[in-house]
């Protein structure tokens, strides 16, 4: 199954699955599981990475009808600003789900939804 393209992170480069190794030889840094070795990678794309960038620049890169699975946990355009503490730390995370109006906000998913219909499979599964 395809993983959804990361929101966050550094542009462009792919970050090694659980129990993967670079080219380098570098291990990954999340753990791995017992079903990760098992599974069969797709012909279409390297799922055993996660794609680190701009989601819409990520998006663009993968080739059609290659995902089977989107989970998308968008801002909601609700005006609202919200914070949350995260961990033992109590790290503050922030963030504004604030555009300028309505438009704005179609504005800004359209060819994200555009790009998400374009790689999902036609027996895939889309989840918003």
């Amino acid at each position: 199954m395809a993983k959804k393209a990361a929101a966050k992170g550094r542009a462009g480069s792919p970050l090694p699955a659980a129990g993967s190794q670079s080219d380098d030889g570098a291990q990954g840094t999340a753990r791995p599981t017992s079903k990760s070795s098992k599974l069969k990678p797709s012909s279409l794309l390297d799922t055993r990475v996660i794609y680190c960038g701009d989601n819409l620049e990520q998006l663009a890169k993968l080739p059609d009808a290659c995902v089977d699975l989107i989970y998308i946990d968008p801002l909601f355009n609700s005006n609202r600003n919200y914070e949350v503490f995260w961990g033992e730390t109590k790290e503050k995370h922030a963030f504004e789900d604030r555009h300028e109006n309505t438009k704005a906000y179609i504005d800004y998913m359209r060819p994200r939804s555009v790009q998400l219909a374009r790689v999902l499979k036609k027996t895939g599964s889309f989840y918003y």
